[in-house]
């Protein structure tokens, strides 16, 4: 099998789309509206990719397909592409490589390796310290492309190295395990609203998604950042769980919202100012944003609204939509 990073001319090629989804291709992904086969589907990519390693009828599934492709760089997309064109290297680290694929699309903290092996591929592929990037002006094609043709070559290698990448990561992942400690102690607070399904995190700045996926147990989380004292006012973000863009099967599926109504609702309440309740339509919003008090630009805004009358307003939305759905 041989990789290329995807481009339209690939369109009417047969080829697998490994995570991504692209036109006319077989699918090893988790992509909602993937075509993955049922016996080898799983939560992440890279373990769509194992459970296809380790069929036993595995040629029944794509015969005579030798190209694969995805369509975006990430942390899944890398280590599900390295597995299926290095099955041998793969098989004895399959935990491993699924511990650090959880980390970076579900900000899952599987396993200290995990967490710490994303956020050097993330740094690799972003950061102004990273070793390789320095190589891509001159390479001939999109950066996504560059990024896999470089890093491929480096596992599974990266894994033992990683120590020697720290600058690349170590600040970040102090920045969670300050966050998870902050959690443990109860200096973060949480109120549990099982009911409704949410998760409510207070604090003075956002903590790292990685501590509010391990520490709630909602299925919503709603972010509040208190800067009354210091700013007058509270930021506000609701999101789904970080896995729920996906399809999964061990992880319950979690159904969407319609978020509109609540903002109206919310924006009723706040009056005319910079920042406005958004669903959507705004710069940088993440995939499991379902709310977010901002302008089009992303850019952070305070609310006025104090949490008390927020938090009643989402606790009442949800409970209507339980009464309607029943």
């Amino acid at each position: 099998m041989v990789f290329y990073f995807y481009e339209e001319a690939m369109k009417g090629v047969p080829k697998i789309s490994v995570d991504g989804l692209v036109p006319q291709s077989h699918h090893l992904s988790h992509w909602k509206g993937n075509q993955t086969p049922p016996p080898l589907k799983a939560d992440t990519s890279t373990e769509i990719v194992l459970r296809y390693l380790a069929h036993p009828n595995q040629k029944q599934f794509f015969p005579q397909v030798s190209i694969i492709t995805n369509n975006h760089f990430d942390t899944d997309g890398l280590l599900s592409v390295w597995t299926l064109l290095n099955p041998r290297k793969a098989e004895p680290m399959a935990g491993r490589l699924i511990a650090a694929a959880e980390a970076g699309d579900f900000s899952s903290f599987s396993s200290e390796e995990g967490v710490q092996m994303n956020l050097l591929i993330e740094g690799l592929a972003s950061s102004g310290e990273s070793p390789i990037l320095s190589q891509l002006p001159t390479y001939p094609g999109p950066k996504e492309a560059f990024l896999y043709k470089t890093l491929m070559p480096m596992l599974p290698d990266l894994f033992r190295r990683k120590d020697e990448y720290r600058p690349l990561w170590r600040e970040s992942y102090d920045s969670i395990i300050q966050s998870m400690e902050l959690f443990e102690k109860g200096i973060i607070g949480v109120e549990e609203h099982e009911q409704e399904g949410l998760s409510v995190i207070i604090d003075e700045q956002r903590p790292a998604r990685q501590a509010i996926d391990h520490h709630c147990r909602g299925n919503l989380f709603l972010v509040i950042e208190d800067r009354e004292r210091e700013e007058g006012g509270f930021g506000y973000e609701l999101e789904y769980r970080y896995y729920a863009w996906a399809e999964t099967v061990t992880r319950p599926p979690i159904p969407p919202i319609p978020m509109e109504p609540l903002a109206e609702h919310l924006n009723r309440h706040e009056g005319l100012r910079e920042g406005k309740w958004m669903t959507g339509g705004y710069a940088g919003r993440s995939m499991t944003s379902a709310l977010k008090y901002t302008d089009e630009t992303g850019r952070r805004h305070l609310s006025r609204l104090h949490p008390d009358q927020v938090i009643q307003i989402v606790l009442t939305y949800l409970q209507s939509r339980e009464i309607d759905s029943n």
